[in-house]
């Protein structure tokens, strides 16, 4: 990975990235989450200003610190006084150790732990407004796409990357196409599977790492399914989950697994 900086050749660097990873993440999930609740009600999302969702009234900056705000105001409102829901103050600790756990872990400051930050954020975005709506966002799934797209420039065999990734997706969207029709001719009524979450993941893990994303987000759904005793769930977080998984771990699983079953990978 090109313009690439050991983490951990500074130890005091590397507790100083690591709680400013976490600050960010806070910041990054109090402004998406927001993001989410407006586009799902057809609000203004990029230019609308952040409100009380009982009395309307505007919040000033000193309402809208993440995590801080919500523990002076005692988890109210400041002017009607009403509840604020505690998902926000849970979603802005959670990504704000996931964004700690994904430096630590990475070990460099680089473009790829930039693009990881980057997926969490969407991805966390993606999944609470499919939560809410029971629907994937398109602009998100472009957020998606575009951020793929950027970043492909800075991965170090940029054409390696790009070839396996769309084959990644072509291949997962044939796979989920026919699944689909199997489905509707078993159940004797169409089944619609939106196979461009499944795609787009695919672009980031490639083949290899890809079968651990979704593996991942196999096992990710049938703990919560036993969790919740729920049938039904949002596809988009466990999808989250096994991406983000398999970009930091799947080329370590794959390649260990290879190696025990004495088969030579071609992963760099």
């Amino acid at each position: 990975m090109i313009l690439s900086f050991n983490l951990y050749d500074n130890m005091f660097i590397a507790v100083y990235a690591i709680v400013m990873a976490f600050i960010f993440g806070a910041i990054f999930a109090s402004f998406i989450t927001c993001a989410a609740w407006r586009m799902v009600r057809g609000e203004d999302w990029i230019h609308g200003h952040s409100h009380c969702d009982t009395c309307g009234h505007e919040l000033s900056t000193m309402d809208l610190f993440p995590i801080i705000s919500y523990i002076a105001l005692k988890g109210k409102c400041r002017y009607c006084g009403s509840k604020v829901p505690a998902r926000d103050l849970i979603f802005e600790i959670a990504l704000g150790l996931v964004f700690a756990g994904t430096i630590a872990i990475h070990g460099y400051i680089d473009p790829f732990v930039i693009e990881l930050f980057v997926l969490e954020v969407i991805f966390l975005g993606l999944s609470l407004a499919e939560i809410d709506s029971g629907k994937l966002q398109s602009g998100f799934l472009l957020g998606l796409l575009v951020t793929w797209i950027l970043f492909a420039g800075f991965m170090d065999d940029v054409k390696h990357y790009c070839l396996e990734g769309v084959a990644a997706a072509l291949a997962i969207s044939a796979i989920m196409y026919c699944v689909s029709k199997l489905m509707s001719s078993a159940k004797k009524q169409k089944v619609d599977i939106d196979i461009r979450l499944f795609a787009i993941c695919m672009l980031y893990t490639g083949l290899d790492v890809g079968v651990v994303a979704l593996v991942t987000a196999c096992i990710a759904g049938v703990l919560i399914m036993l969790i919740s005793r729920k049938k039904s769930f949002a596809l988009s977080p466990l999808m989250g989950i096994g991406t983000v998984f398999a970009l930091l771990f799947g080329n370590l699983i794959v390649q260990s697994l290879f190696t025990a079953l004495g088969i030579t990978s071609g992963l760099m």
